[in-house]
């Protein structure tokens, strides 16, 4: 039964701050619990339907367990979510905005995100698109993932592993991001070219060819400012101008 746009009807003591909070196979419709301050926040399956997370907290935030939970056309917008003690678990979110939400230190397996939007920074956030561990438990060896608008986020340290990179919108600053194919061919030609490279520069090159998760077609999301930590700016310029700008890139 779907729950109208109060609090009431969830149980909640007030629409300011809730205890734990335990929800187990339900369907939560238009929901409004912008601004709440959760204890325990633990979903089992079921699902949430336009609602509004807005500047909600949570000491605990777990969803995903038993059966897969969906978020549809949910709105996170300043959302709190707990450093350490988030866990999106076996979750769906399908044509969700995250604006300015605390996506930090977190790393999603299980969880398939489609035609979502995030604004904003990321930090440090591992995303997968495949199971392969998990396939036989979940049913699927592959999380769903496309369509997702990262065109005004900021991403600081985020991976994206097994996921089609071309199927999703990614920021305009073509000074700052690129996606790039042809990863052996650039780094090659860079080393041979650029003999003058300082170690650092190097080092930064045999990461991008040895460490870098690429996605199913071989291309990889490049930020300049992360192309090398320790590299000097003049230096890691170069880089950009050598494996970016030199070539064709990846992306239409």
């Amino acid at each position: 039964m779907a729950c109208p746009q109060t609090v009431g009807c969830l149980g909640y003591r007030s629409a300011v701050t809730a205890a734990d909070r335990v929800h187990r196979h339900e369907e939560i419709a238009d929901a409004d619990l912008s601004g709440m301050s959760f204890g325990g926040f633990l979903v089992y399956g079921g699902a949430f339907v336009r609602c509004d997370f807005s500047e909600a907290s949570f000491e605990q935030f777990t969803v995903g367990h038993e059966a897969q939970t969906r978020f549809l056309d949910c709105t996170f917008r300043r959302t709190r979510f707990p450093l350490g003690n988030t866990y999106f678990g076996n979750a769906r979110f399908e044509r969700c905005v995250f604006d300015g939400a605390r996506l930090r230190d977190l790393r999603l397996h299980e969880t398939e995100f489609v035609d979502c939007v995030f604004r904003g920074r990321v930090w440090r956030v591992i995303f997968h698109g495949a199971l392969p561990d998990r396939a036989e438990l979940y049913g699927r060896d592959r999380n769903e993932w496309h369509g997702n608008d990262f065109a005004e986020a900021d991403l600081v340290d985020v991976d994206f592993r097994d996921i089609d990179l071309r199927s999703q919108r990614w920021p305009a600053d073509r000074t700052e991001y690129a996606l790039i194919d042809q990863v052996d061919e650039r780094v090659g030609a860079t080393l041979a070219d650029a003999g003058d490279l300082s170690p650092d520069a190097v080092r930064a090159l045999e990461f991008l060819h040895d460490d870098t998760h690429r996605d199913p077609s071989g291309v990889v999301l490049v930020r300049r400012r992360e192309l090398g930590w320790s590299l000097a700016p003049a230096d890691r310029d170069r880089l950009w101008t050598l494996l970016v700008e030199n070539y064709r890139l990846a992306q239409k």
